[in-house]
């Protein structure tokens, strides 16, 4: 499913990829984590001790005397961004200096990361509550805290997801099946995409048959390996 809308997967081979059905992931975008991401800064994001790191790599520049400057950057972040700012003013135009919203597209798998660390707090806030009512920290019963005794009250957390849905495991553990059927059509000359045609949601189907663009070009032949035909397999033999 990582692979259901990645357009670098069939590049090159649009043409014969034409009617493929895939099977994504449904993930809702978490606007409130762009809100967040986009805004830090590294004179306010403190709380993170990886982040100057980050800044580095995503900038190419360097900090000087920072613990955790990088020597493999030639060019300073302040001096630069100073410099790049002044620039723009001098020039008369809006400051170019880039920011972190600059080629960022929020990973499709964001709100799955967030519900996980939101379960994880939900096991241990209900552990918490059966094992120490009343106490602040961890408690003599908690300590240390026991896996397998943590996972019990894991699977049993239900609550709301990040973007409104309803998280909840079952009695294998798994967290509701939710995925969007994607088709790859070709929209236009010389332009292809996935299109949305249904969706499979905690066992319910959902599909538009009428949208669903088929391949009827004679060059993708759907056998084993020539000479096949279809329904048959090439058995090998070997004599020893």
């Amino acid at each position: 499913d990582g692979w259901a809308d990645r357009v670098e997967v069939v590049e090159g081979y649009e043409h014969e990829a034409v009617g493929g059905i895939t099977v994504k992931l449904h993930s809702e975008e978490v606007s409130s984590f762009d809100n967040y991401f986009l805004k830090l800064k590294l004179s306010t994001n403190t709380r993170n001790p990886w982040f100057p790191e980050f800044w580095q790599h995503r900038f190419q520049c360097r900090l000087p005397g920072h613990p955790q400057e990088n020597l493999n950057y030639g060019r300073n972040c302040s001096v630069d961004l100073l410099y790049m700012k002044l620039l723009g003013c001098f020039l008369g135009f809006e400051s170019p200096i880039i920011g972190l919203e600059d080629n960022y597209v929020q990973d499709s798998k964001m709100g799955f990361v967030i519900n996980a660390i939101y379960a994880m707090a939900h096991g241990l806030h209900d552990m918490h509550s059966h094992l120490c009512p009343g106490h602040v920290g961890l408690c003599d019963d908690m300590k240390p805290i026991d896996g397998n005794h943590l996972l019990d009250f894991l699977l049993k957390t239900s609550f709301t997801g990040v973007s409104g849905e309803d998280i909840w495991f079952d009695e294998n553990g798994d967290s509701p099946g939710r995925y969007e059927i994607m088709n790859f059509q070709h929209v236009e000359p010389g332009v292809y995409d996935y299109i949305n045609i249904g969706s499979w949601h905690e066992g319910m189907l959902s599909l538009d048959d009428e949208m669903i663009q088929m391949n009827r070009s004679d060059v993708v032949r759907s056998v084993c390996s020539e000479p096949c035909s279809k329904g048959e397999i090439k058995v090998q033999h070997y004599t020893l």
